[in-house]
C-alpha cells in the first residue's frame, strides 16, 4: 500500500499552503508543505515503479488499458506539476509575492490532478479488477460450535 503515503503528503501540503495563504508570517506552514511537497514525490517515485510493474505485467481489458494509460499518464504530470512547486519554494524562494502564487498554483492543480487519478486507480481496482488477487476455491471454515463438538 503505498499510495497513500503521496496522497496523505499532498494532502498536508494543501492544508498547509491555505493556512500560509490566510497568514504569511507564520512560516512554518510553508516549510510544512515544502516537506510534504518533497516527502510526497519521493513516495510517489516509488509508487510509480510498483504501478509501472502492474501496467506492464498483468492482462487486462482494453478499457482497463486505456484507463491505466491515462492514470499513468496523469500521475506524472501531477508529479512534474508538484516538482515545479518544490523546485520554486526552495529555501525559501516563493515565502512571498509572485513566485509564491505560481508555487501554490502549481500544487492546487496537482492536488486537483490526484483526485481525477484517485478515481481513475479506484475504476481499475473495483470496477476492471486490475491488481486485485481473488481468493478462489476457499473452503469455509468450520464453525466455533461445530469444533467444539469434535
Amino acid at each position: 500500500m503505498l499510495v497513500p503515503i503521496p496522497i496523505g503528503a499532498f494532502f498536508l501540503a494543501l492544508v498547509g499552503d491555505l493556512v500560509y495563504r490566510g497568514d504569511a508570517s507564520r512560516a512554518f506552514w510553508y516549510d510544512l508543505s515544502e516537506v510534504c511537497i518533497g516527502v510526497g514525490i519521493a513516495a510517489a517515485v516509488i509508487a510509480t515503479v510498483a504501478g509501472a510493474i502492474d501496467y506492464f505485467s498483468i492482462k487486462m481489458s482494453g478499457q482497463a488499458f486505456r484507463t491505466a494509460t491515462w492514470h499513468g499518464l496523469l500521475n506524472l504530470l501531477l508529479v512534474a506539476l508538484y516538482a515545479t512547486s518544490f523546485f520554486l519554494r526552495r529555501h525559501g524562494a516563493a515565502a512571498s509575492g509572485s513566485r509564491w502564487v505560481v508555487a501554490a498554483s502549481l500544487a492546487f492543480a496537482g492536488f486537483g490532478l490526484l483526485a481525477v487519478t484517485g478515481w481513475l486507480g479506484g475504476k481499475l481496482a473495483f470496477e476492471h479488477r486490475v491488481g486485485v488477487l481473488e481468493r478462489l476455491n476457499v473452503v469455509p471454515s468450520r464453525r466455533k460450535d461445530e469444533r467444539a463438538a469434535s
